[in-house]
C-alpha cells in the first residue's frame, strides 16, 4: 500500500509538471522558500527498454543517461531509474499526462513509430484523448485539441 501511494503521488505531481507547468506565478517563484517540482523519479525494470521506448516511439529526447541506471528526458524534468527492489514496481497507480497540440496527429505518429494503441482518440474531460501504456505498464494519457 505505500508504494501504490508514493506512486499515486509522483503520478499526480508528474501530471501537473507536464500539464499545468505555469501554475507558479512570478512573485510565488521569487519567494526564497517557495516549493517547485523540480523533476519526477519513476522505476522501471529495463531502463534501455524504457529509453527505447520513450525516444523511438514517443519521440523524446534523451537529457542525460547513466547506462543500465537511469534515463533523463526533458532536461531532467522526466527521470527513469532502474528499480532495484524485489518483484515489479506498482504502476498502476501513475498516469503520466502528456499534453499536445493535436491528439489525432500525436496519435497517427505514435502509431507510424509502431506504439501499441488499443483505442483510437476520443472525447473526455472536454478535450480529446487515448491512453497507452510504456513497457513497464504505466499509463500514458494523451490529451489536448483534436
Amino acid at each position: 500500500i505505500e508504494m501504490s501511494l508514493r506512486s499515486f503521488l509522483y503520478g499526480a505531481s508528474l501530471a501537473a509538471m507536464l500539464l499545468i507547468p505555469a501554475l507558479a506565478t512570478d512573485a510565488h517563484a521569487q519567494s526564497p522558500g517557495a516549493l517547485k517540482v523540480r523533476h519526477i523519479h519513476i522505476w522501471v525494470k529495463d531502463v534501455a527498454r524504457t529509453k527505447a521506448f520513450y525516444s523511438d516511439k514517443m519521440g523524446f529526447k534523451v537529457s542525460h543517461e547513466t547506462p543500465g541506471e537511469n534515463v533523463e528526458f526533458n532536461d531532467g524534468a522526466l527521470w527513469f531509474g532502474r528499480f532495484k527492489g524485489t518483484g515489479a514496481p506498482a504502476t498502476n497507480a501513475i498516469t503520466i499526462g502528456i499534453g499536445t497540440g493535436s491528439v489525432q496527429a500525436a496519435y497517427d505518429t505514435l502509431k507510424k513509430n509502431g506504439a501499441d494503441l488499443p483505442e483510437p482518440p476520443s472525447e473526455a474531460h472536454g478535450e480529446w484523448h487515448f491512453v497507452l501504456h510504456d513497457p513497464d505498464g504505466y499509463a500514458i494519457e494523451i490529451e489536448g485539441p483534436k
